[in-house]
């Protein structure tokens, strides 16, 4: 809760200062010190080693294959939910949805190189770093496979502030949980989150992302197909065990580490506050 606690108050405080001043170069601050930060902090808090427990482990080429594939076929299945979720939900929620939708639009169309780097680079390395390589095993040690699945889906899913996309960013997050628990590797999630957001960008830049404009039907009907598909593969998949190593047990803190990381995480949530107070002055 530490860490989850750190994340948001970096959000907030690091965050939203620093994509005002600059997009681009904000999102990538955003990721990294609101982000990816917290998460290595509390693992090295714990005493465990980062590699083994974030699943900084190899990937085969199946692997990376799989990965891609997955990501790449899970976009039917969020536009389904995206579509269900715009229909059902009140109009002033949706008409909020629709406006962040354009102005992303605006946002790729200005930056639209920066912006594909950063979302295929800089999104997928720190929020898996935090959902997937902490979060996700911190939840299955206590709630076991299926629920810690869910519960960084849920986690991952907040963090976006959009409810009207609530559901579909939940799927997301639970394939690139599933891809973590069936490889073993954290990488395997990276590789996904990339793919995802990379096949998200282009849409944007190639107008595809037109809140006005809704999905064919057969994407629609290939979505829900698909929805059903990958619910019974991912019972399956969390039947069997992870092919990741053991953690191992929690050896001497290093508090140079802890203390450099902390001090890193202070003068950033500092600077952070003196931005908004300028920004609202």
């Amino acid at each position: 809760m530490g860490a989850y606690l750190a994340l948001w108050i970096g959000m907030l405080v690091i965050g939203v200062p620093a994509q005002q001043q600059g997009i681009v170069t904000g999102l990538w601050i955003t990721e990294a010190l609101a982000i990816a930060l917290p998460a290595v902090f509390a693992v090295a808090a714990s005493g465990a080693r980062l590699g083994p427990y974030l699943g900084l482990h190899r990937l085969k080429w199946k692997q990376v294959l799989v990965a891609v594939v997955a990501a790449a076929a899970n976009q039917p299945v969020v536009s389904f939910l995206t579509w269900v979720m715009h229909g059902a939900l009140p109009a002033g929620i949706v008409a909020d949805f629709d406006a962040k939708q354009r102005m992303l639009d605006a946002v790729f169309r200005l930056h639209a190189l920066p912006m594909v780097i950063t979302v295929i680079i800089a999104a997928p390395l720190g929020e898996e770093l935090f959902f997937r390589g902490f979060a996700f095993p911190a939840f299955q040690r206590s709630w076991g496979a299926f629920a810690a699945v869910c519960a960084s889906g849920i986690a991952f899913s907040l963090l976006h502030q959009d409810v009207v996309g609530f559901v579909g960013l939940m799927e997301i997050g639970v394939l690139l949980a599933a891809l973590r628990w069936w490889s073993g590797s954290l990488w395997a999630a990276v590789i996904g989150h990339a793919v995802n957001n990379g096949i998200a960008g282009g849409a944007f830049m190639l107008g595809y992302e037109d809140p006005d404009l809704p999905p064919p039907p057969w994407v629609l009907a290939l979505g829900a197909l698909l929805l059903v598909v990958g619910f019974v593969l991912l019972v399956r998949v969390l039947r069997r065990p992870s092919p990741s190593p053991a953690v191992e047990q929690p050896r001497e803190r290093s508090l140079a580490l802890l203390g450099s990381l902390g001090a890193i995480w202070l003068a950033a949530v500092f600077w952070g506050a003196h931005a908004l107070s300028a920004l609202r002055g």
